[in-house]
């Protein structure tokens, strides 16, 4: 997928394309009013010690303003679209080279060159988004006048070119991001006298984490949470992969037998892919709470007991794809009236600093809580934690107080 994704006719691309298409364009990006982002940041910093120049701006222009995802020296963060040399920049395929300011027509009374910045040399090259219209610019400034030959073009188009490939991942990521959320099982609910909670929470867009939940043929509830090695695209393709071995291998099979089965399905796959797949998959009887579990790597499974102890349940086996020919014992659990399940992939220990005391707690406090939906979610929020670069999915599954 690139940012051609979607065609249009000509009239709808390009520096012609009306502003409705542009603006719409541009809202596809998802990067206006955005923060600063280093992927960004270090071709800016680049050019103005490449170019010798005062600054540098990777620069969106909306509506009615111009908004700088990424700059560095004397700019504002926005500004009004009418004085942005980059709204002129858009008209054109072409660079914009403006070497005095003061000396062409179109700019010598601009405020932006009568006042601060006070720019004199401009040159700019537009940036398109998915759709192929111009929503921005990649330019530097300057605040003396210059000559700007063929060379210097040329390294500035091919700087721009790296800030193009940058958005076209954006869009190829978020796309990607959609489509897995669309894929995303839905939910079934809980059997009775049981309540349910999922979380899914990407890390970067797409997941490398997955989970399955449903009723096997013999009436049980089934729970798989995986996590694919490693983030982004390459380990959110292996998950789907792996996602879909499980299902092929079928549903109703013991754990132990279904981890078998599904590996024999993945592991030329992982092996191409050089990846592995930490995997828990669980049956329980509703009628009794007993259940038969098989772990591949996973290894942070943990019963909420109803009198707030914790208990863990160990892995059974490696991961998927890592141990050729390998096999998973499964063994027994139950949960009596008023216990739980917590099923999480490793990003909820990361939020908790990797240390299993600090999660037991957290999983204690989210037992206590009256709905698991409710208290999965908040036990595996971000928001004012320390920052997190993993995928984080978990499925807790509690029985209810009054069931014997």
């Amino acid at each position: 997928m690139t940012s051609t994704e979607h065609p249009s006719p000509s009239s709808l691309r390009g520096p012609n394309a009306p502003e409705w298409a542009r603006l719409e364009d541009l809202s596809r990006t998802r990067l206006l009013d955005t923060p600063s982002e280093e992927r960004f940041d270090r071709i800016t910093r680049l050019a103005q010690s490449l170019f010798g120049v005062s600054a540098a701006s990777v620069s969106l222009i909306a509506e009615n303003r111009q908004y700088l995802k990424s700059f560095v020296g004397p700019l504002s963060r926005e500004s009004d679209r009418g004085d942005a040399f980059c709204a002129e920049t858009l008209k054109s395929s072409e660079t914009l080279i403006v070497e005095n300011a003061l000396t062409d027509d179109r700019f010598r009374h601009n405020p932006l060159v009568t006042g601060d910045p006070h720019i004199q040399f401009y040159a700019g090259h537009p940036l398109t988004g998915p759709g192929g219209t111009h929503v921005g610019t990649f330019c530097i400034i300057d605040q003396s006048p210059r000559s700007f030959g063929a060379e210097q073009r040329k390294i500035l188009e091919d700087l721009t070119q790296i800030i193009q490939r940058e958005m076209n991942l954006s869009w190829d990521i978020d796309q990607g991001a959609r489509t897995q959320r669309a894929l995303l099982p839905v939910t079934p609910p809980a059997p009775a006298g049981y309540s349910l909670g999922v979380c899914f929470y990407p890390a970067f867009g797409l997941s490398g984490d997955f989970y399955d939940l449903g009723t096997t043929g013999a009436g049980h509830f089934r729970m798989t949470v995986g996590d694919a090695m490693g983030k982004g695209v390459g380990p959110g393709l292996v998950a789907g992969a792996a996602r879909s071995a499980f299902a092929d291998a079928g549903w109703d099979a013991d754990p132990s037998r279904l981890l078998r089965d599904a590996a024999d399905r993945l592991d030329g796959t992982l092996a191409r892919a050089g990846s592995f797949a930490s995997v828990f998959h669980a049956v329980i009887d509703p009628a009794t709470g007993t259940g038969l579990y098989a772990d591949a790597g996973q290894g942070l499974t943990h019963i909420l007991r109803a009198d707030s102890t914790v208990e863990r349940l160990p892995p059974t086996g490696p991961p998927l794809g890592l141990v050729p020919g390998a096999t998973w014992t499964q063994r027994p659990f139950a949960l009596s009236p008023g216990d739980a399940v917590l099923i999480p992939t490793d990003g909820l220990l990361d939020l908790h600093g990797g240390d299993l005391g600090l999660l037991s707690t957290a999983m204690t406090d989210c037992r206590t809580q009256d709905n698991a939906d409710t208290a999965v979610k908040r036990l595996c929020d971000r928001r004012g934690k320390s920052v997190v670069l993993d995928d984080i999915t978990a499925v807790l599954f509690q029985r209810g107080p009054g069931r014997s």
